[in-house]
């Protein structure tokens, strides 16, 4: 789970964010006021937090994500649905840029081993290599390579 703070523009108080994944795909995306009242939901959610360059990043087991997701969708009385945001496994013929430099407070946070996946997934990425180069360069099955770009680009490190 991804979490940050944001601003909507039409009542300029800070809000909420947050983003449900699971095996690298977003599961969905809400912004909640400070009060806890939901604001903004899918896709129209996950274009607010596109521009978000902060993150707080949960990562728990499986079913501890999932029962906070199901929390938050009883509350409001939602469905879950699959969004399909543009993210680099989409896109396999394209060449991924960096955004901006890793912070390296995000990469400490994560356990050694995923810790250099990021930051190796991260280096590769140049403008130049196609995510297709990019698993083939790399020692780890595509779908890990899968889930560090997305993590990659869902914090807004490339695009």
């Amino acid at each position: 789970m991804l979490r940050t703070t944001t601003t909507l523009p039409k009542n300029r108080q800070a809000c909420q964010g947050y983003i449900f994944l699971k095996y690298g795909k977003v599961l969905n995306c809400y912004v909640l006021s400070q009060a806890g009242a939901l604001m903004l939901e899918g896709t129209n959610a996950y274009n607010q937090l596109s521009t978000s360059t902060e993150w707080y990043v949960r990562i728990d087991m499986e079913e501890a994500i999932e029962q906070e997701l199901r929390s938050l969708m009883q509350r409001y009385g939602l469905t879950l649905h699959t969004l399909a945001p543009p993210d680099p496994s989409h896109a396999t013929g394209r060449a991924l840029r960096q955004k901006r430099p890793m912070d390296l407070a995000f990469v400490q946070q994560f356990p050694q081993n995923q810790s250099l996946l990021l930051r190796t997934v991260f280096t590769l990425v140049n403008g130049e290599r196609t995510i297709a180069q990019i698993k083939a360069q790399l020692r780890y099955s595509p779908e890990v390579v899968d889930e560090a770009l997305d993590m990659l680009h869902a914090t807004g490190f490339i695009e």
